[in-house]
């Protein structure tokens, strides 16, 4: 029987991975059904962290400022940072732009690169056609 550790520190954690994925590697558990299975727990963990995140602060909050242990967990209520908005600045939405349309050419030229040669407009050159970025399978997994 698979069970989460009470101990929520970086050793128990490694150690519950190590067991889970042991018993997948040994072929005591079918990989695919640990696989949705993890998948489910980590959208319904991800759904309750959601919806009691905001309990969650108040309750860290009355530990006072600072770091603080807890189940085995280092916890620090921080306050945000206001960072600069760029979409104000008229360079950064150009540069921006810009970028956003090279990609595009980047891409029809990689796309067109047996057939046709891309033409940058606003400068004349041939856009390059770039080597392929590897890409990987994956494993959807979606609950109805």
């Amino acid at each position: 029987m698979l069970t989460m550790p009470t101990n929520i520190d970086k050793a128990e954690i490694e150690a519950f991975v190590n067991h889970v994925t042991a018993e997948v590697m040994d072929g005591n558990v079918d990989p695919l059904s640990v696989h949705i299975r993890c998948k489910a727990v980590v959208k319904a963990l991800e759904s309750i962290i959601e919806r009691t995140e905001e309990l969650a602060k108040d309750t860290a909050a009355t530990y006072g400022k600072g770091e603080f242990k807890f189940h085995g967990a280092s916890v620090q209520l921080r306050e945000p940072r206001d960072m600069p908005d760029f979409n104000h600045d008229p360079v950064c939405v150009e540069l921006a732009d810009r970028l956003k349309a090279r990609h595009e050419l980047v891409k029809t030229a990689f796309k067109m690169a047996d057939t046709a040669a891309i033409v940058d407009p606003n400068t004349g050159e041939v856009v390059p056609v770039v080597p392929v970025k590897p890409a990987k399978t994956t494993l959807t997994v979606t609950f109805r």
